[in-house]
């Protein structure tokens, strides 16, 4: 495609855009910070599928509401066929063509699948530093969120989309949470809500779908497009039994040797480096976490002990037909704080054991606590609150009450408090 055709392409996309209303939203909670004195790119991370593109049409529908107008704003996907061609010195004629069509000015510019254009960061640090307002978003096949920060050299401000909360669940569903609902009847509606939501999934099609099945979907792209074309994974077999493994594994105690020994009973081959490479890709490409183990102080981590967890619940729902609730309930959480806190938390093991500890709290994740197993689950927060002198609190799945000075709280309702509280 010449310069002229590209340039008559650009201008029908951005006429397009700016005569056809964006699609319904679903408002996402998550926090957009606005820079006045200094100028960052925004950069929309997350899983594939997590809904990337919708949060950057939430974007700027905000921008909307702050006054701009339309026609200040510019949107291309990079993934549209007619930018096949397109090279990244040829970038510079969508300003070009906006001043074209509207005379000077300048646009917020919100680039999805950037990473299609190989050398796209060139363009992007200098309207960046001419003061554009820049946002962007890629693919994990092509381009992982480190390697945006790379690339970017420091300038970029990270937006993380995850599959769905629950709060964004309900809010999908129409349950309106009025102040004191735990006392009256949306409190079962919002119970009842809770059971599907970890009878399914957070993913956003497959929560407006009710599609269960759109999971084993997304686990093929995660193979073959996110791991084995991105990085030329010739042991497909085992790469695929590794991801059904983690499927499996998830909220208990993670080792490679676990894994080699369960390939070898599986009659597949596996070594050490082998594992340590494919753990490392498969936490890249947003499919797991791993957590280390706090263990003499707060600053101090095990490099040996860890426990994995899946980033959304639909893989344990789909490829479990035995699971364990308790466990179920802990990977909701482990997602819940990486919402919260955007950062990883880590679990306590010294004799007694902690499922997670963040600056703010110490939390312990058991579906009822009885007299069997409260004994060994609240004294693994008495000594994380020992250790760590942060706030003890217990989740269940529908118990409320007190141990110790320990609060007990139902996860549903853990997961509709305030994001400031843990």
């Amino acid at each position: 495609m010449d310069e002229f055709e590209l340039k008559n392409a650009i201008k029908e996309m951005l006429v397009r855009f700016h005569s056809t209303p964006l699609p319904n939203i679903i408002p996402r909670d998550i926090i957009f910070n606005e820079f006045k004195k200094i100028n960052k790119v925004i950069v929309v991370i997350g899983p594939r599928r997590a809904g990337k593109t919708f949060v950057l049409y939430q974007l700027i529908k905000g921008l909307l509401n702050a006054g701009w107008q339309p026609r200040d704003i510019v949107y291309l996907n990079f993934e549209n066929e007619r930018f096949g061609e397109l090279k990244a010195n040829q970038l510079d004629l969508i300003l070009t063509v906006y001043t074209e069509l509207y005379g000077e000015g300048k646009p917020a510019l919100f680039l999805d699948e950037i990473q299609n254009i190989t050398g796209w960061e060139r363009f992007v640090r200098r309207l960046n530093d001419e003061g554009y307002k820049v946002y962007v978003s890629g693919s994990n096949s092509k381009l992982l969120s480190r390697e945006i920060a790379t690339a970017l050299r420091g300038r970029d401000y990270p937006i993380q989309v995850l599959p769905f909360s629950f709060k964004e669940f309900i809010s999908v569903k129409g349950i309106r949470l009025e102040k004191g609902w735990e006392f009256g009847p949306t409190k079962t509606k919002v119970k009842k809500a809770f059971d599907d939501y970890a009878a399914l999934s957070g993913f956003p099609e497959i929560v407006l779908e009710n599609r269960l099945e759109f999971v084993d979907q997304y686990f093929k792209i995660m193979l073959f497009q996110d791991i084995i074309e991105r990085y030329r994974i010739t042991n497909t077999d085992l790469m695929r039994l590794f991801m059904q493994f983690l499927s499996r594994q998830y909220g208990g105690d993670y080792s490679i040797n676990k894994f080699n020994n369960f390939a070898k009973s599986s009659s597949y081959k596996s070594s050490t480096s082998t594992v340590q490479k494919y753990s490392k890709i498969v936490e890249d490409i947003y499919f797991c976490f791993f957590l280390k183990a706090k263990q003499k102080s707060f600053k101090k981590e095990s490099a040996y002990l860890k426990k994995e967890y899946l980033y959304d619940h639909g893989f344990i729902n789909y490829y479990n037909t035995d699971k364990n609730a308790g466990r179920l309930l802990e990977n909701i959480v482990a997602i819940e704080l990486i919402r919260r806190n955007e950062v990883q938390p880590n679990y306590y093991t010294n004799g007694f054991e902690c499922d997670f500890i963040t600056k703010e709290s110490s939390i312990q994740v058991c579906h009822t606590i009885n007299e069997d197993n409260r004994k060994r689950e609240i004294n693994g927060l008495i000594e994380a609150r020992k250790k760590f002198g942060n706030n003890p609190i217990l989740i269940t799945y529908d118990q409320e009450t007190e141990f110790d000075g320990i609060r007990g709280v139902p996860i549903w309702k853990w997961l509709l408090e305030d994001k400031n509280q843990v």
